[in-house]
């Protein structure tokens, strides 16, 4: 527990002094003094620490010390809802028994007053209609005055003699009101008629003195006044003006608002500018008040709450925002709590530009809605450096098609949503990928040669992939001279860097000042590396959240004429410089062997599919997983199962259940014969309800780039994929024969009539080292007529047979339809 609460405060107690002290002993995160809502001190206050250790330390430390003469009570905070709280015994918690008691008693106090003073007047009206009827009797008054009490009747007498004066002049004032009124002839003539009834003429010259806050005055704003300066001054400073109204806002000095009753007498307060009252020059300048912008705000608000009624739980959307973070927070802190519960798919922290920290706030999105959910059901409450966390559903992220349906917007702009919002899959990027138009202006510069040169003649696609490996090759050295691992980027990569991100696409002779003015826009950065032709680079960022939203925006965004294309580095690849070192060369082929084993086994680990989980409803509230997997183990094997559950009020450190949870399969075909065998089945007298959950990580972003495999090479064949259809075996030799000595190119053709090849082929040279030079050159980033050139190394006994006899069983191999016939019986078998 890192948060503690000391009692026994002093009522002017200070808070700034008071976090000075406790910060003493470790950074305070949070410091909070309690009072009652009618503003009263209810001396104690909690203090946040940003770990145990310096909480623990701070209440040995402060507990049963004097602050000035109070003795404090330093304690550390319970758990919210643990059962082994100390009872509350102020009379301010709502916990406390003795509070509800003492505002029962005082209603039931208010109420007998009011009664009694009722019953009071009642009497007291009854004695006066009586002393009304016997005012002018003689002897009655001669009994009240033995008595003591006659001044009862002389008062009466006296106010009825008042009342009657009363009426005669306001039957005179309603004449005279009547003749000054703006009212018609003949309706002045009907009030002195005989017999008209004075309240119907009292309604008729009614006037109503328009309210001070109706009326609209022409206001001027006074700025820079003295502090001590009154409305008498302001009134003798804009004499022979006169103001209408002179206003002074309570908690804001030096200002004031000065009303007029025309347009004239405002312009000729404005000439009063820039002269001096009490030695302050002042600012007097025209004020037109903003109408309606309270309502505005209202309106705003309203929007937003019911647009929340409308919105998905977090067993929908898998998101949850996180209130009351301590600004000390780092976003790898963040993540490390919430994994606990299940893979994250996106943690957003927004981070003030000024002061470099969290605005404390931040929503967490999880692969799973069950998982949120779980993590929902333990942190909500707890506590963290501090702070006591706040846990609320999140608003779900707008889809792609969503977006597009409600935005009416052309084919080009669609598709350019559509690119951003795959910027961040990794099948998309190619680490040193080239513009062939910036490769030529590079070339053509490099040898002195005009761009039409290079894209002419004979052999210009071999010229140009040459090219393009040759720069490739430049660039990567650079950067690898600059600590940076690019055979990361060329491996199967489990983590992205959150910071660092290759910038590529770029217009030919780019420069490092153009980059990043670009990119600090959005956040401060930390390395940037442009190689000499400045075609691709990389940029470092030093706060995750600002690089996202870099990432975000600047995706597929034009520079000068290009589009900007943008891929996550790998997590780590930025070294030092005394760590570079080609691991592939220095490796044995015993350490070799063994990678390769450890890889085999990553790849065979069973990874659950997508849409494989059942959402089940209407589940009795007694419930458990291993009711759930018992119940659903018959469809296929199970990851995992899960039931929502919420903190129970009434019982605290218990859970109850939501009547909801999620079955994860690890296939999506036993999910949906779950849902075919098993929607409707009863479970502990329950009916459940079941429907596949489509919330889970999108494909692009599960989506790994195939791992280019250079280090295991089986002998001198190479086998060389995706080449374009107008590419011949003569450009395939002129363009691997500068490696070494070549032995066969073997281009396979289609079948009889075309005349074609298939787009593949088999390069063999004569020594391994040639080979194996060919393929860690050309295996990077090596573009023939557009089109990427994919290398493998060939199997031994792999050849055009073998290829034709492995897709031919693929096929053969595969599931026939099932006819007409065949599902009508089905159906009938289902029936009977």
């Amino acid at each position: 527990m890192s948060r503690i609460i000391v009692k026994n405060l002093p009522n002017d107690v200070d808070a700034n002094k008071l976090r000075e002290q406790f910060s003493e002993l470790g950074h305070v995160t949070d410091l909070q003094l309690k009072y009652t809502p009618q503003g009263k001190f209810r001396k104690f206050c909690f203090v946040g620490y940003e770990s145990a250790e310096q909480a623990n330390s701070a209440v040995s430390h402060f507990n049963k010390a004097y602050y000035g003469t109070s003795l404090l009570q330093v304690e550390l905070c319970s758990e919210l809802g643990d059962a082994k709280k100390s009872k509350a015994w102020s009379k301010y918690s709502t916990e406390n028994n003795a509070f509800s008691k003492k505002e029962i008693n005082n209603s039931s106090e208010e109420n007998e007053t009011r009664v009694g003073k009722k019953r009071k007047m009642v009497v007291e009206d009854a004695v006066v209609e009586q002393i009304k009827k016997h005012k002018n009797d003689t002897e009655f008054i001669e009994f009240m005055e033995l008595h003591g009490t006659a001044d009862k009747v002389l008062k009466l007498q006296e106010s009825d003699d008042e009342g009657s004066d009363k009426s005669e002049n306001e039957k005179k004032s309603v004449t005279n009101n009547c003749a000054h009124s703006a009212i018609s002839d003949l309706e002045y003539l009907k009030t002195k008629m005989k017999g008209s009834n004075t309240e119907a003429a009292t309604k008729i010259i009614k006037y109503e003195k328009p309210s001070e806050s109706s009326k609209q005055y022409f206001t001027v704003k006074i700025s820079n006044l003295p502090y001590k300066a009154t409305k008498k001054d302001i009134r003798r400073l804009l004499n022979p003006v006169t103001p209408a109204s002179i206003r002074l806002p309570p908690k804001i000095k030096g200002i004031a608002f000065v009303g007029f009753e025309n347009e004239k007498e405002k312009r000729r307060a404005l000439v009063k500018n820039k002269t001096f009252l009490y030695g302050r020059q002042l600012t007097i300048l025209d004020y037109q008040q903003k109408q309606g912008s309270q309502e505005i705000t209202q309106n705003r608000w309203k929007e937003q709450e019911e647009a929340l009624k409308n919105e998905e739980n977090i067993g929908e959307s898998g998101r949850i925002f996180i209130r009351n973070l301590a600004y000390s927070l780092t976003e790898e802190e963040i993540q490390n709590l919430f994994t606990k519960f299940g893979p994250l798919a996106e943690v957003i922290l927004p981070i003030d530009r000024i002061s470099r920290q969290l605005k404390g706030y931040g929503i967490v999105t999880f692969v799973m809605p069950e998982h949120a959910l779980n993590a929902y059901t333990a942190l909500d409450g707890t506590i963290l450096h501090g702070r006591m966390l706040h846990l609320l559903p999140a608003r779900a992220k707008e889809g792609l098609e969503e977006s597009l349906v409600e935005e009416e917007t052309n084919f080009k702009n669609a598709k350019f949503k559509k690119l951003k919002a795959k910027a961040g899959s990794s099948h998309n990027w190619n680490s040193l990928f080239l513009d062939l138009n910036a490769l030529a202006d590079v070339i053509s510069k490099k040898y002195n040669v005009t761009k039409e040169d290079v894209l002419t003649g004979k052999d210009a696609a071999v010229r140009l992939a040459l090219a393009e490996t040759q720069l490739v090759t430049e660039t990567k050295k650079f950067l690898e001279e600059n600590g940076v691992k690019l055979d990361a980027f060329n491996q199967e990569v489990k983590k992205r860097s959150k910071t660092v991100m290759l910038v590529k696409n770029l217009p030919a002779n780019t420069t490092i000042p153009e980059i990043r003015e670009l990119f600090a826009k959005y956040g401060e950065l930390g390395r940037v590396l442009l190689p000499p032709n400045g075609i691709t680079g990389l940029v470092e960022f030093l706060e995750p959240s600002e690089a996202r939203v870099a990432f975000k925006r600047l995706a597929y965004s034009k520079f000068k004429y290009l589009p900007l294309y943008l891929e996550w580095a790998p997590d780590d690849s930025l070294a030092k410089n005394e760590q570079k070192e080609s691991k592939a060369a220095e490796m044995s082929d015993g350490n070799v062997e063994r990678q390769e084993e450890k890889e085999m086994e990553d790849s065979e680990e069973s990874v659950p599919e997508t849409n494989a989980t059942l959402f089940v409803k209407n589940l009795n509230f007694q419930c458990t997983e291993d009711d759930l997997i018992e119940h659903f183990k018959s469809c296929g094997k199970i990851a995992s199962a899960i039931i929502a559950r919420k903190k129970d009020t009434k019982v605290p450190g218990s859970l109850l259940s939501m009547g909801y949870g999620f079955v994860h399969f690890y296939f999506a075909s036993s999910a949906k014969e779950a849902l075919k065998r098993l929607q409707g089945t009863e479970l502990q007298g329950h009916k459940l309800e079941l429907k596949i959950s489509h919330r889970t990580l999108p494909v692009e972003v599960m989506s790994k780039r195939k791992k280019t495999n250079v280090a295991k090479q089986t002998g001198t064949k190479i086998m060389v994929r995706n080449i374009p259809f107008q590419a011949t075996a003569k450009e395939i030799t002129e363009l691997f024969k500068i490696f070494g000595e070549l032995k066969f190119v073997r281009l396979p053709k289609k079948l009889v009539g075309t005349g074609k090849h298939r787009g593949f082929a088999f390069v063999e040279f004569v020594t391994q080292n040639d080979a194996r030079r060919a393929m860690k050159t050309l295996c990077q980033s090596t573009h023939l007529f557009g089109r990427r050139l994919v290398l493998e190394w060939a199997q031994p006994d792999q050849d055009v047979n073998t290829i034709m006899k492995a897709t031919a069983k693929h096929f053969h191999d595969m599931p026939r339809k099932t006819s007409k016939v065949e599902i009508s019986e089905e159906k009938e078998d289902e029936v009977n």
